[in-house]
């Protein structure tokens, strides 16, 4: 389903203080700059908004505050740092509009690495963690827990700055679906959760950046 709007924010100051300025895309601007992986099932899209950023950045650089990204050089191998299933790890969001509404700053919640790392999870190209996140979670960044420790060549390196890898998009809590329960004029079915949570593969973003497809070659 594509939303009529699609807005993202860059934070500011404003009058002694932080505040939210939106980018707002349309419907038919959102279809034209969103790429899906190709398999269709994969729940991850990529939407290309640098030249926006940059564009509002310029007009006036000193007031707004700085934005960062990750890219396939973060990815876990790459840098350096290396995962594995029991490892720590971040969700990064806003989930449902609660964050610290004064300074802007997302909430960040730890989990582990639940499932073995690398393996597609029944044959889907994520991984579980073992957390309980609020509501709304889902498009969150996945992050290694920062450390300043690396291992280069075999050796121990220590680093000035914590490091951390990219691991993944969260995407939702998976639920065992019981039989229907049904009353005169209503069906309920109960699910149950397992407080883990389904996160998508961070290389499959930079699948879609170079061998994405757009929204109508999908089917």
């Amino acid at each position: 389903m594509i939303p009529d709007n699609f807005s993202f924010h860059l934070r500011k100051r404003e009058n002694g203080r932080l505040v939210w300025e939106p980018i707002t895309l349309r419907r038919d601007e959102l279809i034209e700059r969103a790429l899906f992986h190709k398999d269709a099932n994969i729940d991850v899209c990529a939407i290309k908004v640098l030249d926006l950023i940059i564009n509002r950045i310029q007009t006036n650089p000193l007031k707004y505050m700085p934005w960062y990204a990750v890219d396939k050089e973060k990815l876990p191998g790459n840098n350096n740092i290396f995962v594995e299933v029991g490892d720590d790890v971040l969700v990064i969001g806003y989930p449902r509009g609660y964050y610290d509404d004064i300074h802007l700053y997302p909430i960040v919640k730890s989990g582990i690495i639940a499932s073995r790392w690398g393996a597609p999870f029944r044959g889907k190209p994520y991984f579980l963690i073992d957390i309980k996140l609020f509501p709304g979670s889902s498009g969150s960044i996945v992050v290694s827990k920062p450390q300043q420790l690396a291992i280069v060549d075999e050796k121990l390196m220590y680093a000035k700055e914590k490091q951390f890898a990219f691991l993944g998009i969260y995407s939702g809590e998976p639920f065992l679906k019981e039989e229907p329960i049904e009353f005169e004029d209503i069906v309920i079915i109960r699910k149950k959760g397992f407080d883990l949570g389904i996160v998508w593969y961070g290389y499959l973003v930079d699948e879609i950046i170079n061998k994405g497809v757009k929204l109508g070659e999908l089917y």
